[in-house]
C-alpha cells in the first residue's frame, strides 16, 4: 500500500470513525451522527456560490468572474456571455446565482456582481435565459445606489421567497459606509425585495411607512449579510458578519431595523464600541450575537432526510474559523452548536442543502472546491474523493493564512494601503487639493469647510459654527467616525458616502486620497 493511500485511509477514520468495507454502501443504517467530507468539484478559482438545474447539474460562480456547469462532480462546460465583474477586492466580482423558480418553463438565471471602479462601484443583480451553454438575453433589473467606494455595496446573497419575489443584500462592509444603513435614500446595509422582473412590489413595508424611502428596501440595519434561508414555516433567516466582534444570526422581520451600527455588540477597527447599547426599543434584536468574530458566511436550514437527527438544524459556513457549525434553535434560543469540520482548514463561502440531501460547501481559495457532507463511511471506491485538511503552518497569523488561501493576492485596495507613505507628497497634495477651504489649525478660522485639526476619531459634522449640509450631519444615525480609510474614501467619492453633501471639489484618485488621509490622521495637535 502506498503512502498517500495510507493517509488517505486514516483520514477517513478520522473524519468517519469507521472502516471502509466496500458493501458499506448498500447497508448504510439511517444517519445516526456519523459522516465523512468529499471533495465534490476540485480546481476552482475563488467558487462563490452554486446552484442545481433541474436535470440536476450544478452552476458554480466564480468571484473573478467566470460560471462554470458541472456534472456529477465534473466541469464540463465554461458557460459563455457572462457580464464583465470588477474583483478587486475579496467581497467584489461575480457572487450568487439562483435559478429562477420557473426555470423548467422560462430558463432563467440570476447573477449578482460588481461593476465600476475602485472609487466608484455598484452591485447588479442581472437576469439572463441559459441556452447551449451561454447566457442570452441578459439584462441588468436592478443596480444600487448611490456608487460607493472600497467597502460596498455588494449584493452578497440572493433567495427567492416562497410568493417568487426576489430578495438580496446589499453590504456596508467599509467603515465610510456605515452612516449609509440606516438612510432611507440608498440600498447600502438594506435587504431588497423585488419581483423577478426587477420591478417594485407595492406591499413593501418600509415605503408603505416612509413615502419617501427608496423603492425596493425590505429590512435594514445590517452590515454585512453573508447567508440568507427560509426556514419551515417560511421565516426568513440571515447572517450577518460584523466588524470585531457582533456577527449576527437574525431573523429578518419585513419593515424591520437590525441596529447596526446604532445597535450592535461589534467594534471599530479602532478598538472603540461601534454603540453604547446592545438592544433598544424599535430595534430586532438577532437570535445570535458572536463576539468575538467567527465570520460566518453561508446559511442554510435543513430540510431533508439523509441526515435524518440533523433535521430542522441550521448550517453555517465560517471564514475566520474556517468550518461548517452546525445550529439547533428552538423558541429562537440556540440549544446545541456544533463543529462539524474542526481540521479541514477551509474559508467556507456558502452552504446549501442538496437536492440528493447532501450537504454542499464552497471553499474561498485560489485552489478552491466544492465539498459536500455525506452520511456513513467512505468506500473503498471513495478514498480518492475524501476531502484532505488544507495545509496551515503551525501557529500562522491570519494574514498569514489569507495568503495561503491566496484570498488577498489581487487586492488592489490593500496593496495601495500597504505602500510606503511618503510624507511630503501627502502635505503637498493637501496644500493643492484641500488648503483652499479647510484650515489644519482650529484657531486660524475663516475657511469655507471645517478645520481638520485632530481629525482622528472625530464624528463627522459635529464641529460648531460650520454650515453643513443636511448630509453631512452629527446625526450618529448617519454619521461616520473619521480615519484614514474613511477620509479616503470620501475624497475619491464624497456623495457615495455622503448623498447630497455640498462638496463638490474634483474626487481624488485612490492613491492621493490615501496619502491625504494619513497625512490627516498623523496630525493629532497642530503646534
Amino acid at each position: 500500500m502506498n503512502k498517500l493511500k495510507l493517509i488517505l485511509i486514516l483520514l477517513s477514520l478520522v473524519i468517519s470513525g469507521c472502516g471502509d468495507n466496500e458493501n458499506e454502501k448498500s447497508t448504510i443504517k439511517p444517519f445516526e451522527g456519523v459522516f465523512w467530507v468529499e471533495d465534490y468539484v476540485r480546481g476552482l478559482d475563488f467558487p462563490w456560490s452554486f446552484s442545481w438545474l433541474p436535470n440536476g447539474d450544478m452552476l458554480v460562480t466564480e468571484r473573478l468572474g467566470k460560471l462554470k456547469l458541472v456534472r456529477n462532480g465534473k466541469v464540463i462546460n465554461e458557460i459563455k456571455n457572462v457580464p464583465n465583474v470588477i474583483s478587486s477586492s475579496p467581497f467584489d466580482g461575480l457572487l450568487d446565482i439562483k435559478i429562477d423558480p420557473d426555470f423548467k418553463e422560462n430558463s432563467l438565471v440570476y447573477l449578482s456582481y460588481t461593476k465600476g471602479n475602485t472609487t466608484n462601484r455598484t452591485g447588479v443583480v442581472y437576469r439572463a435565459r441559459l441556452e447551449n451553454n451561454s447566457l442570452v438575453d441578459g439584462e441588468e433589473i436592478y443596480n444600487t445606489s448611490p456608487a460607493a467606494p472600497t467597502g460596498g455595496p455588494n449584493i452578497t446573497k440572493l433567495l427567492f421567497l416562497k410568493d417568487k419575489s426576489l430578495i438580496f443584500a446589499v453590504g456596508s462592509s467599509g467603515q465610510h459606509a456605515y452612516n449609509m444603513v440606516q438612510r432611507l435614500d440608498g440600498d447600502i446595509g438594506k435587504i431588497i425585495r423585488i419581483n423577478s422582473d426587477g420591478s417594485i412590489p407595492k406591499d413593501n413595508l418600509i415605503k408603505l411607512n416612509n413615502p419617501n424611502s427608496k423603492d425596493g428596501l425590505w429590512a435594514l440595519g445590517l452590515r454585512s449579510v453573508g447567508g440568507l434561508t427560509l426556514d419551515g414555516k417560511g421565516q426568513l433567516w440571515a447572517v450577518d458578519m460584523g466588524p470585531k466582534g457582533g456577527d449576527e444570526l437574525n431573523i429578518i422581520q419585513p419593515g424591520g431595523n437590525h441596529g447596526f451600527p446604532l445597535v450592535s455588540w461589534g467594534f471599530d477597527y479602532s478598538g472603540k464600541a461601534l454603540s453604547e447599547v446592545q438592544n433598544a426599543s424599535g430595534f430586532v434584536d438577532p437570535v445570535i450575537s458572536w463576539s468575538p468574530s467567527i465570520s460566518p458566511f453561508g446559511l442554510t436550514y435543513y430540510d431533508k432526510d439523509v441526515f435524518s437527527n440533523w433535521h430542522g438544524d441550521f448550517f453555517l459556513g465560517v471564514l475566520g474559523e474556517q468550518t461548517i457549525i452546525r445550529l439547533r434553535i428552538k423558541n429562537k434560543k440556540i440549544i446545541q452548536q456544533e463543529n462539524l469540520l474542526p481540521n479541514l482548514n477551509e474559508r467556507i463561502r456558502s452552504i446549501e442543502t442538496g437536492p440528493d440531501g447532501y450537504i454542499y460547501a464552497s471553499t474561498d481559495s485560489s485552489n478552491g472546491k466544492i465539498i459536500r457532507l455525506r452520511p456513513g463511511n467512505p468506500t473503498k471506491k471513495d478514498q480518492e474523493n475524501i476531502s484532505v485538511p488544507f495545509k496551515i503552518p503551525e501557529n500562522s497569523s491570519a494574514a498569514e493564512r489569507l495568503k495561503l488561501h491566496g484570498v488577498m493576492q489581487n487586492e488592489e485596495t490593500m496593496i495601495a494601503f500597504r505602500a510606503p507613505y511618503d510624507p511630503k507628497k501627502a502635505e503637498l497634495l493637501y496644500n493643492q487639493k484641500c488648503l483652499s477651504c479647510h484650515n489644519l489649525k482650529a484657531i486660524d478660522g475663516n475657511n469655507i469647510g471645517p478645520h481638520l485639526e485632530s481629525i482622528a476619531g472625530r464624528r463627522s459634522g459635529s464641529l460648531t459654527n460650520y454650515s453643513y449640509s443636511v448630509a453631512m450631519t452629527s446625526d450618529s444615525r448617519t454619521s461616520v467616525i473619521w480615519d484614514s480609510r474613511s477620509i479616503t474614501a470620501f475624497l475619491t467619492n464624497p456623495n457615495g458616502i455622503f448623498p447630497g453633501t455640498k462638496m463638490v471639489a474634483e474626487p481624488l484618485s485612490y492613491e492621493d486620497a490615501i496619502l491625504v488621509g494619513k497625512f490627516l490622521t498623523k496630525i493629532e495637535k497642530v503646534k
